[in-house]
């Protein structure tokens, strides 16, 4: 059975709302919209590749993550460096990788086999997850890098698994410079363009922005109970 309850204290909400304010009185009215969508001043916003590229690392950085730059024409040596220098850090002994040519051209396999470190491919099979689950480290191409917001998005489809970048401990992300965008809006744009049909659309799309945080209702936070609680992105530029 269900009771008509009664609404007690909402003139005094309200005007305690407006006072914080600075209005003598709450609205009437629902003020008048003069935009919708993304105001023309934010739209306008240009900023060249160098900008954008230290735009991403302060947010990136800010929001607890660790990030390189390395040269194009010594991509593969650069990041060789990183993934032995955080082997020797966290002492990785597993990790799951997308099955991307753009990471097989790093030959990050054969640095990781190297240093006693076992790769798994996201190939079809029957335990990826729980094989993701395992491991130490889940490395992914990211498909666009947002400046504004420190912020990578990893789309899910064959070969590339969300699971990659949600389970392990760790992240670690590589990307080109000229993958970045200013703004969120310019990401969705290139993510509509480039799947023009329902068929072609990803399963999903992960926007990773710095470590997994949790926080209950007293603001208790905790790091990397729902996705990685450590993150890395490599720029290649």
């Amino acid at each position: 059975m269900t009771r008509q309850g009664t609404i007690t204290g909402q003139e005094a909400f309200l005007r305690n709302i407006a006072s914080r304010l600075g209005r003598a009185k709450p609205a009437d009215r629902a003020p008048e919209r003069t935009e919708i969508g993304v105001p023309d001043h934010y739209r306008q916003i240009e900023r060249s590749r160098p900008e954008q590229v230290g735009l991403f690392v302060d947010q990136w950085t800010a929001l607890g993550g660790r990030v390189w730059i390395v040269p194009r024409e010594q991509a593969q040596a650069g990041i060789v460096s990183i993934l032995r220098d955080l082997k020797e850090e966290f002492g990785w002994q597993r990790a799951i990788r997308f099955d991307d040519e753009k990471l097989d051209a790093l030959q990050i396999d054969g640095c990781l086999a190297a240093q006693q470190v076992r790769v798994i491919s996201w190939k079809a099979g029957e335990t990826l997850i729980q094989d993701a689950e395992r491991c130490d480290v889940g490395i992914v191409w990211a498909d666009y890098a947002i400046a504004n917001t420190g912020t990578l998005a990893v789309l899910a489809r064959g070969g590339r698994g969300r699971s990659v970048s949600l389970l392990p401990d760790c992240m670690l992300a590589v990307f080109r410079a000229d993958q970045l965008v200013t703004r969120m809006g310019e990401m969705f744009a290139g993510i509509r363009a480039g799947h023009p049909g329902m068929e072609d659309l990803p399963s999903s799309i992960n926007l990773i922005t710095g470590p997994s945080r949790s926080a209950d209702i007293e603001n208790d936070l905790t790091i990397g109970v729902h996705g990685p609680g450590k993150v890395f992105a490599v720029i290649i530029d």
